[in-house]
């Protein structure tokens, strides 16, 4: 029978709070109803994909994320063996949640029986993740925008948090804007 890791505590003590906080500088700000996104310009989805991701302010392929940083991933409901543009407009965010989702990578292929005595079995990457759920008429495949980082990255493991208002923002550079009600920020 395995012990939960101190590294966990934090995090299931957290799980039994609430976290929301009025401050957008918080990574548990609260994001009232009024949001909405603008897409600034014109996302062009690859063929065979639903999903193009921003970093550092520019579209990055899949595999060159750098999951130690901010990362948004824009997601459309459907995959098409076409590519598939996503328009400038502004959409409705209708609702944000947070996760924490927890993946146990192996470098091991699935074929080759092998035991390492350091491998505890613990997560090797931990997203901390904000999803927006958008909608917009006139582009109904549209499904939302997903924002996370690797909490088990090499300098990340003290900080155990979700994105702040400003992370998520330098993630999307000038291709998106999250847009407050007005009255707010």
């Amino acid at each position: 029978m395995k012990i939960i890791g101190f590294g966990l505590i934090p995090l299931l003590l957290g799980s039994c709070s609430g976290l929301g906080s009025p401050d957008p500088a918080s990574p548990y700000y609260v994001y009232t109803s009024g949001w909405a996104v603008q897409l600034n310009r014109a996302l062009q989805i690859p063929p065979g994909a639903a999903t193009v991701r921003l970093q550092y302010g520019r579209i990055v392929p899949r595999n060159s994320v750098q999951e130690h940083d901010p990362f948004c991933v824009v997601e459309l409901e459907t995959v098409k063996d076409t590519g598939q543009t996503l328009h400038p407009g502004r959409f409705e965010l209708w609702r944000v949640t947070r996760s924490v989702n927890p993946v146990t990578a192996t470098l091991v292929p699935p074929f080759v029986k092998a035991t390492r005595a350091d491998d505890d079995g613990d997560p090797t990457f931990l997203y901390y993740i904000t999803e927006f759920r958008l909608r917009d008429a006139a582009q109904p495949n549209l499904r939302g925008l997903r924002c996370a980082w690797n909490q088990m990255a090499p300098g990340n493991r003290a900080l155990m948090r979700h994105l702040s208002l400003d992370e998520i923002r330098q993630a999307l550079g000038d291709w998106m804007t999250l847009i407050p009600p007005k009255g707010t920020l």
